[in-house]
């Protein structure tokens, strides 16, 4: 296959970084940088409150947009109903301005009955049940103060009246919004209306092809071109040898507090030799994929990197 059809990123452990207890800002900033000099397309940051502590996100994007000249910086995903939309939109016109228009705003939603979720909703006086329609109008309305000024709007979740963002964003029409749906139907829905691009991770690479496809017809029927939909997966993977793929997931059943079987049973890891792991990234990309989201299951996230990004050169998917 050609190497032009998809495109690699990497996420940045800034979960780990909470975790190990370490204070050392240089270890993300190497990851990036690096990742850029292999050629990698882009780079990635989760979000969390207080469910999952981590370096916050847009922060993080920031002091890497810094140190860096060509990656996208992406959230993979951004818990976006946590944040007042004027507020969000504020920050993010900014961080895209900063960044010289590099900028991707991957949006999620959070798990559904899980407590630690819902309590990061229920401290900032928000109802969790609501958290998916709080959605939709928050990204109604960061896209109208990005591409109007003298905004006024009277919804479901916030009213305001004569607001004007400044700076607007440096990509014209705002920073893009991809949208995060396995497959539940109304999600799928939910990216065909509104989505700029799809995160997900789908365990199957058939099931995922079908996905994009309903996508595609959503999107046609509701007379929205379905190329301009960007559809991505969210890869959790430990390449390489037997020491490795232990390692891996041992790293996986620690960061989620539960065995490696329920992890891989709940969400896409894969995890085998440089080939294998490779081998299973094509079957995505042949079902429509047009970027993948690594994110290494390793402690030296730098060797993991480095690891990957030969074998993916190997074989002609890396430029």
């Amino acid at each position: 296959m050609s190497d032009s059809q998809a495109s690699f990123g990497i996420l940045l452990p800034t979960r780990e970084a909470v975790m190990s207890g370490r204070s050392d800002p240089n270890a993300l900033y190497a990851l990036a940088e690096r990742a850029e000099a292999l050629g990698f397309h882009s780079v990635w940051v989760g979000d969390s409150l207080t469910a999952r502590p981590r370096i916050d996100a847009l922060t993080t994007l920031a002091a890497v947009g810094a140190r860096t000249r060509r990656v996208r910086l992406g959230t993979a995903i951004f818990l976006a109903a946590l944040r007042h939309p004027i507020m969000l939109a504020y920050q993010l016109a900014s961080l895209d301005w900063i960044t010289s228009g590099r900028v991707d705003l991957g949006v999620g939603y959070g798990r559904p009955k899980e407590p630690a979720a819902e309590h990061e909703f229920q401290i900032l006086g928000l109802d969790p049940s609501a958290r998916m329609k709080m959605t939709e109008e928050l990204v109604q309305v960061m896209r109208r103060l990005w591409r109007e000024n003298d905004v006024s709007h009277a919804g479901q979740f916030t009213r305001f009246e004569h607001v004007t963002i400044e700076p607007k964003p440096a990509q014209p029409g705002g920073v893009p919004i991809w949208l995060a749906a396995n497959n539940i139907e109304p999600g799928l829905k939910r990216v065909a209306r509104l989505g700029d691009g799809w995160l997900n991770n789908i365990k199957s690479p058939e099931l995922f092809g079908e996905c994009w496809q309903k996508i595609q017809n959503y999107a046609a029927a509701a007379n929205r071109d379905p190329d301009s939909i960007h559809p991505a997966i969210y890869f959790t993977l430990a390449g390489g040898g037997k020491d490795t793929v232990v390692e891996g997931q041992k790293f996986l059943a620690q960061y989620y507090n539960r065995s490696f079987e329920a992890v891989a049973n709940a969400m896409l890891c894969v995890t085998g030799s440089w080939n294998e792991v490779i081998d299973w990234m094509e079957k995505y990309i042949e079902a429509g994929a047009r970027s993948v989201v690594l994110r290494f299951a390793a402690s030296d996230q730098l060797a993991a990197l480095e690891a990957c990004a030969e074998a993916l050169h190997q074989r002609g998917l890396l430029r």
